[in-house]
């Protein structure tokens, strides 16, 4: 019979890194599906302005605008406001934001005469 101080390990512990960095990466991600979602409302709030004070005034319908020729550019803006809201979370997650900044200390003050 084994003594229960003496068991061996039936699996190796994780570590704790990679589980840090999937969670950075995770919440990255989370930053730029909000930027995402920020820039759809900015859409959004552009398309009201235009019917509440450009139509209205003007009665320019945009009946012969096509949207079809700028497919390709929105989906390459949003995917690029993904990308960039992702780096940018990523950078301020993994803490290399704060990373060359000095310590907060207090300036001496000299006394005037």
């Amino acid at each position: 019979m084994q003594s229960s101080a003496f068991r061996e390990p039936s699996q190796p512990p994780s570590s704790a890194a990679i589980d840090h960095w999937s969670y950075v990466l995770l919440y990255s991600m989370g930053i730029g599906t909000l930027a995402v979602g920020a820039l759809l409302l900015t859409v959004l709030m552009a398309v009201w302005f235009y019917g509440q004070f450009v139509w209205t005034f003007t009665h320019w319908d945009l009946a012969d605008v096509r949207l079809a020729p700028f497919k390709s550019l929105a989906y390459v803006v949003i995917a690029g406001t993904f990308l960039a809201g992702t780096g940018a979370g990523f950078w301020i997650f993994s803490g290399a934001v704060w990373k060359n900044q000095r310590a907060n200390t207090t300036p001496t003050r000299r006394t005037t005469r």
